[in-house]
């Protein structure tokens, strides 16, 4: 789950919605962007599906105590999603292995420095499926990165949507999201600005896309007052989703 504290409420969004949201927008990229346009497909769905794992997680909002807010995929314990993140990845590759493959690399680089014992297993698992993948699709190292940074540009891009108030055009409000997005530099040739020049409208410098386009992100704006009385869950389910519209366009 994606939380945003917002004064009187909490700002939510699931986080499948999200990269839902993340694929959208790589439907507009530029095709040379891509490591070969037969891979294009395989690589949206790579980035449409890679938070499948969190549809379960996501279904009842869990209350940190510890915070007082709910717990968003930045605090909810590493324990919780390991085993949700190999499920993920198995329903991924029934649909499409490359795009399983990407969203495996995807995954281990959350564990690169990893010391806990059922990370580093989970790690070992993911980079024998890799190896398995890569000999039975019979592709390069280097396309793989290089598709594997496209769908870790999408998902920061689409992240920098979420942790911010598209209504008022302020955030992100994490600061691990400020400053240029170095992702595409190898392909692109410079990193990329990213900045909100306006309630609903990102500007974007060099663009990655072949035009301006918008997307919508499905919000719940849970109520702290109604959360107090009735728990997180029945707050949030009851919670209508609205839709969020922002543009990304070139600078």
């Amino acid at each position: 789950m994606i939380v945003v504290d917002m004064d009187n409420a909490f700002r939510m969004i699931a986080q499948y919605d999200h990269s839902l949201h993340a694929g959208e927008m790589g439907a507009w990229l530029d095709e040379e962007l891509f490591s070969a346009p037969s891979r294009r497909t395989s690589v949206l769905i790579g980035v449409s599906e890679h938070d499948a794992a969190w549809i379960r997680m996501d279904k009842v909002p869990v209350w940190n105590d510890a915070r007082g807010a709910p717990y968003s995929f930045i605090d909810l314990p590493d324990a919780w999603k390991l085993a949700h993140y190999r499920e993920g990845v198995d329903e991924v590759e029934r649909r499409d292995p490359y795009a399983a493959l990407l969203a495996s690399c995807h995954y281990c680089a959350f564990f690169a420095h990893a010391t806990d014992a059922d990370a580093m297993a989970f790690v070992a698992r993911e980079q024998a499926r890799q190896t398995r993948l890569m000999r039975a699709l019979g592709v390069k190292t280097d396309d793989v990165k290089r598709d594997v940074r496209i769908l870790q540009f999408l998902d920061k891009l689409s992240l920098y949507v979420c942790l911010s108030d598209p209504r008022s055009g302020r955030g992100p409000f994490v600061p691990w999201l400020n400053g240029a997005f170095g992702d595409l530099e190898d392909v692109v040739g410079a990193s990329i600005e990213v900045r909100w020049s306006g309630p609903g409208r990102i500007a974007m410098k060099p663009f990655p896309f072949r035009a301006a386009f918008a997307c919508d992100v499905p919000v719940r704006w849970v109520d702290k007052r109604r959360t107090a009385e009735v728990g997180i869950a029945r707050a949030y389910q009851s919670a209508p989703v609205e839709s969020e519209r922002v543009a990304i366009v070139p600078e």
